[in-house]
């Protein structure tokens, strides 16, 4: 028979591991609620971040389509009025303010020899980011490429991926953030956290340091959430540069329009073809039309993106000196 105080020691004892059970299985399940939430909280803001990518990336095309159709247009028709008065009496090269260099019209029919070339290049499916790099990056180094094929293998790597792998670091790592290199990781669902698998009652030791890793982790994908809202809230940023370059590349193309077909209309008013040629060439409207001109393809140069895909620190500037 046990002795009396034997058997309320038992009790108590019994009664101390029931209790310590009880708090582990509370730990655990507690640690289990924040990593199920954690993964649920960036699970939806991966998916924000997505969704916010593919609708900047299909703004960088309708964006990079229509810088294209203006080099195909206003731009095509600037080159042929500089050619066209090139040797007349009153050349516009020869104007006492000069307007345009002989090596700037001479860069001008390579931008728009090859944005036709880009055009014929898509038209045959060869898009491969072609069109996100054109967007984002602006006209001067896609245009200068000898080719489509060069401008596409050129860009549908590097150049087009960097567009936005540098906004899903959190930015360049000279602003504080993780570069391309962190973009990856966003993209690729990588998170710097401890992992977590916390599987039935264990001793209570354990189930305290589980839910130490837990809160860990909470805080680890606090971390990767606040770095994708960072990317978001850039790319919403591109979205509204893109509509204010937009705007300003379109007010400059009617306003282009508008004057050359002011001038070519005066000068049909002339039967001799000399007439004509004096007309256009020396026309008092032809310095307001290469000004709007250069404005113009000024405007087109313009990146939205640095050479490593970060946010283009000097756009207001360069905004700025567009006179419209």
């Amino acid at each position: 028979m046990p002795l009396p105080f034997l058997v309320g020691a038992a009790v108590v004892a019994a009664g101390v591991g029931i209790k310590k059970g009880l708090d582990a299985k509370e730990k655990n399940e507690r640690a289990n609620e924040i990593v199920y939430d954690a993964n649920l909280a960036f699970k939806k803001a991966k998916e924000r971040l997505e969704n916010e990518r593919k609708l900047l990336n299909r703004y960088l095309d309708d964006f990079a389509k229509f810088k294209l159709l203006i080099f195909t247009t206003q731009i095509k028709n600037l080159v042929s009025l500089l050619k066209h008065c090139k040797n007349s009496v009153n050349s516009i090269l020869d104007h006492e303010n000069i307007i345009f260099t002989e090596e700037e019209v001479k860069k001008l029919k390579v931008s728009v020899s090859n944005s036709i070339e880009i055009i014929s290049g898509l038209e045959k499916g060869l898009q491969a980011g072609v069109l996100t790099a054109f967007g984002a990056y602006g006209s001067v180094g896609v245009l200068a490429s000898a080719s489509t094929g060069t401008a596409i293998s050129t860009l549908s790597g590097a150049a087009a991926t960097n567009a936005t792998l540098a906004w899903l670091g959190g930015g360049s790592l000279a602003a504080g953030g993780f570069g391309m290199a962190g973009g990856m990781a966003v993209l690729g669902g990588l998170v710097a956290g401890p992992a977590i698998a916390i599987t039935g009652l264990i001793m209570d030791s354990q189930a305290e340091e589980n839910l130490t890793k837990a809160y860990e982790y909470e805080s680890e994908v606090e971390k990767a959430i606040e770095k994708i809202e960072y990317s978001i809230e850039g790319f919403r940023i591109l979205h509204k540069r893109i509509d204010e370059l937009g705007n300003i590349i379109n007010e400059l193309a009617n306003r282009f329009d508008n004057l050359i077909v002011k001038i070519l209309n005066t000068a049909l008013t002339k039967e001799d073809e000399e007439e004509y040629r004096k007309c256009i060439c020396g026309s008092e409207d032809i310095d307001k039309l290469l000004i709007i001109g250069k404005n113009l393809k000024m405007a087109l140069d313009i990146p939205l993106l640095d050479k490593d895909g970060n946010n283009n620190e000097n756009f207001v500037r360069q905004i700025r000196r567009i006179e419209i």
